[in-house]
Parts: structure tokens; sequence; C-alpha cells
């Protein structure tokens, strides 16, 4: 028995429970098209850019923990898509990226739109490789969400030449891999709890790894047992509730002059479920490389990266959750006054970070803070939170308050265009669930054509735009090295709320503080794909540079 190879595609998806692909069509892999549309059970979700479908793609995988999956055309297509796979390799995301290809016969004659993806993209994900032949491709695909999922999670580019699809080959079945996550031996198990018990001023550096319930949940388990504090790298504030007596901060960009004095006081550091790359170490700083002043556990389930930028006094390759598991099973040491001194002034100091007094709307805009304080009041607390990249989410970062139920969906890898197809993919995924977008004007110009994508499928997503007319996170540093002299930032934008109501969906404009309110309960209560557009002071841009300038003019901070 035969099987054409875009069929035998389709049957390796099934095999990996895929239920939607993200994609812009393209003419290198209408067999494999041709195929979904005879299987109802995978929703093919057609896009209005590559990088919108990547996007999307990431924000299906992140919110639900399982590989997304991106078809692209080849050449242009599969640029396009080049940020999306660079972001799955930041944020340690699987991603499956099917490629389209050219015939196989004209590879080497620099066929239309062809380009040499291993070459390409070999520095960037996990695995690159070409099906040259139809009976390699269900091993090649079973091996391609194996590699996306293990270890450092990532992703993964198929290359699919146009004829190769068409091709038949013997249906010997799909077989999937499957590993049984590794966990702690005895000896680490001790050596952790030694050191644990030991500390007087420990702290979790808790990461993306853990994002699922299975993980949020051991992560808590743990905490609470042994008595440790907890903050969590960068776009993970939802790794545990923040309003909980453990919650010791999010460990952003920028991240405020209190909390880091206060975290880095700490004299022992449990690294789980993160790479403490840069921006969670704060430029390498805490933890430091290559040597912390802290002593330093680290579990990750990569070997090649354990150790890598740090000596690490404890370095164990293994899963994260499978390892709090088996920590939870230790007996626990008993707690020093010290120690409960220390934890109650860490969450003191996040308490205190997130206070807000509303401050006077000003002649160009509202103060983004105002904003968000209201919608922490408002959202509920199954919310799903996407956050694009921009200044304007310090303030969502720094006042809104996450849960392992109200969940944060943001890049680690700060790229702009991010929010809104994320959000798009969350309500997809989660229909009964409110995902509310925060996102500024330029990030929302590069992917708020997917607003017709969202539509298009009835995501109901709420967009929150700050427009403050500025490339803003630039100009902020513009005006830091070279004061008074903007360039090259400064937008012309549209109409944001016309621009929005062509595409389908319902709008607001807020501009006074008092007008929010009434927008977002009105877009709650319609469950409609809604716009917010908030006209945004550049004056106060980011949470500490308000802060700064409220404190030199006698304003209450």
């Amino acid at each position: 028995m035969t099987i054409r190879a875009a069929d035998l595609l389709v049957e390796c998806l099934l095999a990996h429970h895929v239920k939607r692909v993200y994609c812009v069509p393209g003419e290198s892999y209408l067999s494999v098209l041709d195929s979904l549309h005879d299987q109802p059970a995978v929703e093919v979700v057609t896009c209005r850019h590559e990088g919108g479908a990547g996007f999307m793609a990431l924000g299906h995988a992140r919110l639900t923990g399982t590989p997304g999956v991106l078809m692209v055309s080849r050449g242009p297509g599969c640029m396009n898509a080049a940020i999306a796979i660079h972001s799955a390799q930041q944020d340690a995301c699987p991603l499956v990226v099917l490629v389209g290809q050219a015939e196989r016969e004209n590879l080497q004659r620099e066929a239309f739109q062809h380009i040499h993806y291993e070459r390409m993209f070999s520095d960037m994900a996990k695995w690159v490789v070409e099906v040259e032949h139809a009976d390699q491709l269900a091993d090649i695909l079973c091996t391609a969400f194996y590699l996306a999922q293990s270890g450092t999670p990532g992703p993964v580019i198929i290359s699919l030449p146009e004829d190769m699809l068409e091709d038949h080959c013997p249906h010997t079945g799909v077989f999937p891999r499957h590993s049984q996550p590794s966990t702690l031996s005895a000896l680490d198990t001790d050596a952790i709890v030694q050191a644990v018990s030991q500390a007087e001023r420990p702290l979790i550096i808790a990461g993306g790894l853990l994002k699922s319930d299975a993980g949020k949940q051991a992560l808590l388990e743990f905490a609470e047992r042994f008595s440790l504090p907890v903050a969590t790298s960068v776009r993970h504030a939802d790794l545990i509730p923040n309003d909980h007596p453990l919650f010791a901060g999010h460990l952003v960009y920028g991240l405020p002059a209190a909390l880091k004095e206060s975290v880095t006081r700490s004299d022992l550091i449990l690294a789980i479920g993160t790479r403490l790359g840069d921006v969670t170490s704060q430029s390498f700083h805490f933890p430091a490389a290559p040597k912390a002043a802290q002593t330093l556990i680290h579990i990750w389930p990569d070997s090649t990266v354990v150790s890598r930028y740090r000596q690490t006094d404890i370095a164990v390759a293994a899963d994260p959750v499978a390892s709090l598991r088996t920590l939870n099973q230790a007996t626990a040491p008993a707690v020093s006054a010290a120690r409960q001194d220390w934890i109650a002034s860490l969450h003191r100091t996040t308490v205190e970070l997130r206070d807000w007094t509303p401050v006077a709307d000003q002649a160009n805009g509202v103060v983004f803070g105002n904003i968000v304080a209201q919608a922490d009041t408002l959202l509920p607390d199954d919310a799903i939170i996407c956050l694009d990249a921009g200044n304007f989410g310090g303030w969502v970062q720094r006042q809104l308050r996450f849960s392992p139920t109200r969940q944060l969906i943001g890049p680690s890898s700060g790229a702009m265009g991010y929010g809104v197809p994320s959000a798009v993919a969350c309500s997809l995924a989660q229909p009964t669930r409110p995902v509310v977008c925060f996102v500024g004007d330029g990030g929302f110009m590069m992917t708020g054509n997917e607003l017709a994508t969202s539509a298009q499928y009835g995501a109901t997503p709420i967009i929150i735009i700050s427009d403050n007319a500025c490339y803003g996170t630039i100009r902020m540093h513009q005006e830091k090295h070279f004061p008074h002299r903007p360039s090259a930032t400064a937008l012309h934008n549209p109409n944001f709320a016309q621009l929005a109501a062509a595409c389908g969906a319902q709008t607001f404009n807020v501009r006074h503080s008092d007008e929010f309110a009434p927008a977002l309960n009105a877009a709650l209560q319609s469950k409609q794909l809604s716009v917010i557009v908030v006209r945004t002071s550049l004056d106060y841009i980011s949470p500490n540079a308000t802060i700064a300038a409220l404190q030199q003019s006698g304003s209450p901070a």
C-alpha cells in the first residue's frame, strides 16, 4: 500500500495531536493544502503575513505547551517568517516550520525563490533538513517534533520540495517519539536540600519551562514546602500568583532599583527552567558571570546550557518539572526567623512597586500607568494577557497582577509585532476566556493586519493600543545618549479606530483616563473583537522614567 507524501504529512500532524496550523499559502506546498482540505480535525488559519503567522504559532505554543506549526512558501515566505524562528530560539519555544521548496531537479540551478535553508538558518534553528525522498518524510517529521520539544526547546525547519509532496511511498506507519523526563539523582536531591537548609536568603528564579499547569503547581508546592521566595524570569510573571507572600518580583528589562537591590542580597539562587539569559540576569550581573556572588544551583534539561556561562555549584541537566516533583518528596527543613524576614522584605518591595497614584492627564495624552492600573482591577482572573515589545510593556509588567490563571504571553526576544497575532491565536485556542493584548503603535503597525484574520476565524481578543506617535523605546534611549536630538523615531499614524473598524472590530477612543474603564467593560461584556486606542503621553513613557520625573517635579510618585 502506498500513500501520497502530502497525505502522509497530514497523518503525521494528526499523530502529533496538531489541531491548528498557521500559514500564508504558497504554490510550493499546494499538495499539503489539498490534503488538509479533507481533514477537518486540523484547522488551517490563513494569515496576512508570514511574520504574523509565525507569531500566532508561537503564541499557540506558549499557551498550550505544544509545538506551534507554521507553514510558509519558499524564499520570501520563509524569510518573512524568520522573525518568528528567531523568537522561538530566543524564547526556547517549540516551533515546527514546514517550508515549501523548489522542485528537486532545479535546486542546483538557482531556481525561482530557492534558498539553501540549512545555510540560512543553521545558527538559529535546532535542526534544518530537506526531505529528498518521500519515504523519509514520516521519520523526519517525527524527529522534528521530538527535537522541537526536547532539551532546550526551539525551532525546527523542514524543507519540502514541491515535486516530492506528490510522490507516493510505502505507507509503513507514523511513530511519534516519546521520552521519559529526566529528574534529579538522589545525590543531587540531597545536595540541593542541604544547600537550601543552610541558606538564610535563598531565591528561586523560575523560567518558561515551568509554564505548564503541572510546572506551576510543582513550583508553588516546592516554594511553599521549603519557604522559598520566587522571582520570575522575563515575560513569565504568571508562574506564581503575584499576590502570594512568596512572590519576589519579575526580572524584566530595566529592573526597578529597589527590586534589584533586594534580590541581589540573596545568598543562594535556584535557577529552575530558565537559561539565565542577559535580560533576566540584568546583563549577566545577577547572577553574575562567570562567577556568581551567591551559591548557584541551575536546573535545565540541556547539558550544553547549565554551567556554560557561569561557574555553577550544582548543575543539573534534567527536566525542571520532574525535578521539582522529586524535590517535593524530600523532607523540608525548619525555617529560621531571618528567612521569614527575608521573604517578607522581598514581597513588600514588589507590592510597594505596584502602588500607583493616578497622574493627571497631559496635554499630549494620558499616562499609561493610569490605564494599566484600571485594567488590573477590571480584568477577570482567567484573562490571558498578550504583550508586545516596547516601553509601554513596563507598565503592564509592573502594575498588572499575574497568576497561573491570569496568564502572560509575550516575547523574551523583544520582537515587535508579537502582540496582536499571539492574541488572535490565544483567542482561537481558548475561545471562552478573555484575551487582552497590550501593544504600542509601532508594534501594531507591523502585524495589526492580522485583525482581519481574527475577524475571519471568529477570534475575539481585545487590543489595547498605546498610541504616542513614536517608536518610544528607541526615543527613550535617544534622549539618554543624544539629548534633544530626536531622529527617525516620530510616527505619522493612521486613524487606528477607523482602520480596526474596517477589519471588523468594534472600536473605542480613549483620550482621558476616565474614558478607559467604560471602554474596557463594554469590550469585555460584548465578547467581540475590540480595539481600544489610548492616546498616550510620550513624556511619561515608562514607569522608571515617570517616577523619576514626578520626584524631580515634587509630585507624589
